[in-house]
């Protein structure tokens, strides 16, 4: 049995140990902050599973056998999923990592799409509630999902503009338009066929047939 302990084992302790230098609220800001730590990270993975159970449960019959999987692709990416649970406190974006996990049950993981489906998790990971129904509002086919912020500041959704191209999620066309002594250039911006690949496996939403 290895004793030594895990670099998030020896994260944990120097922030327990650093809380606890605090002058006056250090001791029990630690202990509190700890305990209550855990026990949400315990409530969501025990809310996720439970919900996650309801919902194979209904699609049991349409799954896949176990054994169409790689076994070590697919336990990978459940540990990654499992880490991201205990840390997300979106309600949403753990709904997003349940249909994730849906998504790939029903689409058998193996090596030759791990890596596809470790990109589109890491970039599920990074992006805020906000940024993915930014990204669903400019799909045509995926505005229906999109919730409004109306009092969003357009400056913010500039910049969620922005950091969704820079995923890859979103692409740009430049065209120019002629006009007498002028030649303005036009951005167009849109969803990239990654980007519609992502959405559709956050919302567990069955591809479209190519023709």
């Amino acid at each position: 049995m290895d004793d030594k302990l895990t670099n998030k084992e020896k994260l944990e302790i120097t922030v327990q140990t650093g809380l606890q230098l605090v002058p006056y609220i250090g001791g029990a800001l630690a202990s509190s902050y700890f305990s209550v730590k855990q026990e949400k990270r315990f409530k969501r993975l025990e809310s996720f599973y439970q919900e996650l159970s309801a919902q194979i449960s209904r699609l049991e019959d349409r799954l896949p056998s176990v054994e169409a999987h790689d076994k070590d692709s697919l336990i990978a990416l459940i540990e990654r999923i499992n880490d991201e649970v205990e840390r997300e406190s979106s309600d949403h974006k753990r709904i997003y990592l349940k249909n994730f996990f849906i998504s790939m049950l029903q689409n058998p993981t193996v090596k030759q799409n791990y890596d596809e489906r470790q990109m589109l998790l890491d970039t599920l990971t990074s992006i805020t509630f906000f940024e993915f129904h930014v990204l669903l509002s400019m799909s045509n086919n995926h505005t229906g999902y999109a919730i409004d912020f109306p009092d969003a500041d357009p400056a913010v959704k500039e910049g969620a503009v922005a950091r969704l191209e820079m995923l890859g999620l979103l692409q740009s066309t430049y065209m120019a338009e002629t006009r007498t002594g002028t030649s303005p250039v036009n951005q167009y911006v849109s969803v990239s066929s990654f980007g519609i690949k992502f959405i559709n496996f956050c919302l567990n939403i069955e591809p479209e047939p190519e023709p």
